[in-house]
């Protein structure tokens, strides 16, 4: 995908002959940082990956149909090892690759959050029989960003990536996981999400899947004052809303139908028929769809009517039976850190 500079005819007259000189090699500019572009990074799985072997084609392929619906609006960089780079070659522009060796695809739940202020917490799920497998992962992605000089907070803190959905601004949802797996109380949590983060408003809801317990298949901003809620029964449904309402300050609050499944993958359950697994920037929202004609146009109607931004949508109907969709799938950055990365990718 590279353009390559014709050779120019260039007189050396010191010796007296006639020379063909290469011009250096165009460099491609796919991603073009500016501030109203957020950089979205998506790690591929690697060729030699055993435990995705048998969804191996189906992630390739939904990650090159991301990139290539975000290419133009947003940025977006792909992390893949050497050995995979030939599989994402084909169809996408080389600036969008950068080599680099992170051992997971769900590249939300081990980086950092808030694009705007990037914290990292201690990535040290429940639902992992060994902790060695969680530090492994997170640790690989930390050697990534130390390769390319990133910068960002850390905190000792555990919790999930998935498990904070924030509104870019000064508000942020979790769920009561994070009390559990930190043996704190809900007050005691909010004061402390409210200092590492630096936030005004906390809303800790139940969590709807008892294995992952995350909030990004539960809500999502479309703004900084329109939060979107799945629609559940009571007296869940009660509970949740209760917290939301009493947390937030002049929140519009929208429920969106959801179309669960049910089903499960390596002991993980389906996230399938959930819409609000969307990646939200500056201008743009990009929403998974499940080939649920009636129930993906209901949400999709839902997520404009409540928005002034630009809505896209991605099929994930081929691993979204894995757990999670298009926003697990991304890390969202922005600033010097997200320039450092699109700049490496370029090289």
């Amino acid at each position: 995908m590279k353009t390559i500079w014709m050779g120019i005819l260039t007189l050396t007259t010191a010796l007296g002959i006639t020379q063909m000189q290469e011009a250096p090699e165009a460099v491609v500019q796919s991603n073009i940082h500016s501030s109203d572009r957020m950089l979205i990074v998506l790690s591929a799985p690697s060729v030699h990956n055993t435990y995705y072997k048998e969804d191996f084609e189906n992630i390739v392929a939904f990650q090159k149909k991301y990139a290539q619906t975000v290419l133009g609006n947003d940025n977006i960089v792909i992390l893949v090892d050497a050995d995979t780079l030939p599989y994402y070659q084909d169809e996408l522009p080389e600036d969008l690759l950068l080599v680099a060796n992170v051992d997971d695809i769900w590249m939300r739940d081990f980086s950092t959050v808030l694009p705007e202020a990037m914290v990292q917490f201690t990535y040290d799920p429940s639902y992992f029989e060994s902790r060695s497998d969680a530090e492994r992962i997170q640790e690989s992605f930390v050697d990534a960003t130390d390769t390319f000089n990133l910068e960002y907070d850390w905190e000792d803190l555990v919790l999930d990536g998935g498990n904070i959905v924030d509104n870019g601004k000064d508000k942020l949802v979790t769920t009561t996981r994070f009390l559990e797996e930190n043996e704190l109380t809900k007050r005691e949590a909010k004061e402390i999400l409210k200092e590492v983060t630096g936030v005004k408003e906390v809303a800790i809801i139940d969590y709807d899947d008892e294995v992952m317990g995350h909030a990004d298949g539960m809500v999502m901003w479309t703004d900084a004052q329109t939060l979107l809620v799945n629609q559940y029964d009571e007296p869940f449904r009660s509970r949740v809303m209760r917290e939301l309402e009493s947390a937030f300050s002049g929140v519009t609050i929208v429920e969106v139908a959801a179309t669960f499944t049910y089903t499960q993958w390596r002991d993980f359950n389906s996230a399938c028929g959930v819409n609000l697994n969307s990646v939200v920037t500056y201008n743009h929202i990009y929403v998974p769809t499940f080939n649920q004609s009636v129930a993906d146009r209901a949400a999709l109607r839902v997520i404009q009517n409540n928005t002034d931004k630009k809505v896209h949508t991605i099929s994930a109907e081929h691993v979204c039976h894995m757990g999670g969709s298009v926003r697990c799938l991304s890390w969202q950055i922005t600033g010097a850190n997200a320039k450092k990365l699109i700049e490496a990718a370029r090289q």
